[in-house]
This record gives C-alpha cells, structure tokens and sequence, in this order.
C-alpha cells in the first residue's frame, strides 16, 4: 500500500511538472490592434477591412496562417419615394342651352254671341244665330328650308259684327255675314276674318237646313306659310235640318272639319250653345221652338202636345168616375 501510494504521488508530481512547461511547446499567438476602417462617402455604413494577423510559431515547424481579408459591406438603399399632388382644376361647366319659349297657353272658352239680320223692307228679322266658337287653323309652316305643321288658334269674338244677310222671303236662300279683325287694337284695320252663314229652304218636305259654314281668314295671321294672297277661304258643307217655324238648339260642343281647296291648310270650328232659325216670318228678336240636336225632327210642341192629352184623358175618367158614383148614390146604394 505504501508503494502504491509513492507511484501516485510521483505522477502527479511529473504531470504538474509538464504542464508548467505547456508556455514552451504550444505556438504563441499575438494579437494586433486593427485600425478603425475609413469611412466611404455615399454609403450608409462604413466599410471595413480586417487586415491580416500574422501567427509567429516558436516551434520548428512554424505554420504561417494568413488571415484572408473579408470586407464586409453593408450598403443600406434608402428610397425616397415622391408624391407629387396634382391639382385638377374644376371643370368649366357647359353653357346652358337657351331657354326654349314657354307653351303658347290654351285659349279661354269663347264667349257666346249673338248675331240677327233684319229686312230692311219688312223691318222682320229672318235670320238669328247664337253660338261661341274657337278656329284651328293646321297649315305648313317653314323656317330655314324646314317645314313642319303649326296650329293657330284663336276664338270668335261675341261683339263680331253682322256685315251683310239676305231674307228674301221669295227665295230659297238666306245667308248671314259677320267680320271681326285679326288684330282688335286696330281700328283702321281692311283685312277681316268672317263666318257666311247660308241656309237652304225646302218647300217640299217644308224644312230648312244650314247648307253650308264658310270660314275667311287674314292669311298675315299665319306665320312663315308662304301663301301669296291675303285671305283663305274654308268651307263645311250641310250640318243639320229642322222645319219651318222652328229653331235649331245644341249646346254641347261640335266640331266642323273645313278644308281649302288650293293651299294645304285645315281648320276645324268648334262650335257649342248653338242655336240657330232662318225663314222667320214672325216679329220679334225671340227664338221659335227649337228641336234638340240628335232628337230626330220631334220639336218641343209634341211633348207638349202630348202632355196635354194625357191630362186630358185624366180629366175625362176623374169625371167620369165622380158621375157614376153620384148615380150610385142616387139608387140607395150605401158606400161600404
């Protein structure tokens, strides 16, 4: 046991021994301060270069380790990023189109009138005519090598005056003539509108009719339609028929169609609270009975007359039956 203890102790003694040695056998190595790298103008972080360390071997075979130079360089891109703000200026609004001319407005209804021709000879007035009537007048219209349709519309005034008439009691004829100007204001006016009223007598069936409605406008009225006189005529043909000694009454609105014969343009006269008699050949300014438009050739004497006949025939049982009932009365016979 002792001796196993010398031979410890004696290797541990060789082995501090060697190791205090350990500064002799390994490669010293020395260490160099390296300069700070220079600084490069332009890029963000410097850029530096390690130099290289020279390793001094003490021992015999002397290793030279070269450290090679690493750069390392670092190049931080900063992008700058321009807004640039563009300002639109505010767009110029369009210029408005003109503003087109309001709507002509409807015309008012027309008044009613009331027009009368008188014989001179026989101071008895033959021909009455009441009515209120609107005139619309279609005709070509151009502007600037365009043509197009336009409608003037004017009504006939109720103080239009009575011109001209015929009652020639002999004849079959009559006729009315009433003239109103274009423009009121003017009182030296030579161009007139005016209606001709000719009615028809028949001596057989012992009616008259209105034969035909003639209608004359001042054609300067007519804006841009190119007709070269200063009038245009229309004409409606036969309307209706009534016996002698009554009149003709209609009050609801009808239109009379009027057409020219030489210049493309129509008319239509609406006529309304109509009634009309011709061939009167009793005094005073007063309308005969009058027949309905649409009531066929009834007049107004046949209700009448046959109203009477029923009160009539009521009297006639009412007497009759007072007369039989005092007979009754008369033979004993009590009432139950």
């Amino acid at each position: 046991m002792s001796g196993l203890r010398f031979y410890l102790l004696l290797a541990a003694f060789c082995s501090c021994s060697f190791l205090g040695r350990g500064d002799d056998v390994l490669p010293k190595t020395e260490l160099l301060d390296v300069p700070p790298a220079p600084k490069v103008e332009g890029l963000g972080v410097s850029e530096a270069v390690l130099p290289a360390s020279k390793v001094e071997d003490t021992v015999t075979d002397a290793t030279e380790v070269d450290v090679d130079k690493k750069k390392n360089t670092t190049t931080s891109t900063t992008t700058t990023t321009t807004t640039t703000t563009t300002t639109t200026p505010a767009p110029t609004p369009a210029p408005l189109p003109p503003t087109p001319p309001p709507p002509p407005q409807p015309l008012p209804a027309p008044d009613q009138g009331t027009w009368l021709y008188t014989d001179p000879a026989t101071n008895i007035t033959c021909i009455m005519a009441q009515f209120a009537a609107q005139i619309n007048i279609t005709y070509t219209m151009t502007v600037k090598n365009v043509t197009s349709l336009h409608t003037v519309a004017m009504n006939v005034p109720a103080n239009a005056t009575v011109a001209d008439g015929s009652c020639n009691a002999t004849a079959t004829e009559q006729w009315l003539v009433m003239i109103w100007p274009s423009d009121a204001s003017d009182a030296n006016a030579t161009v007139f509108n005016a209606i001709r009223l000719q009615f028809l007598k028949n001596e057989t069936t012992k009616n008259y009719a209105l034969n035909s409605f003639n209608l004359t406008v001042d054609a300067s009225m007519l804006v841009n339609a190119s007709i070269p006189v200063e009038t245009l005529d229309f004409s409606h043909g036969e309307e209706w028929a009534t016996p002698l000694a009554t009149s003709y009454r209609c009050t609801p609105a009808t239109k009379l169609s009027m057409s020219n014969e030489t210049y493309d343009a129509t008319a239509v006269v609406t006529v309304s609270r109509l009634q009309e008699e011709a061939f009167k050949t009793t005094p005073g300014k007063g309308f005969s009975a009058a027949r309905e438009c649409g009531g066929g050739d009834v007049p107004d004497a046949v209700p009448i007359a046959v109203g009477c006949a029923l009160g009539g025939l009521v009297l006639v049982v009412l007497i009759a039956y007072l007369v039989a009932r005092r007979r009754s009365a008369a033979r004993g016979y009590l009432s139950m």
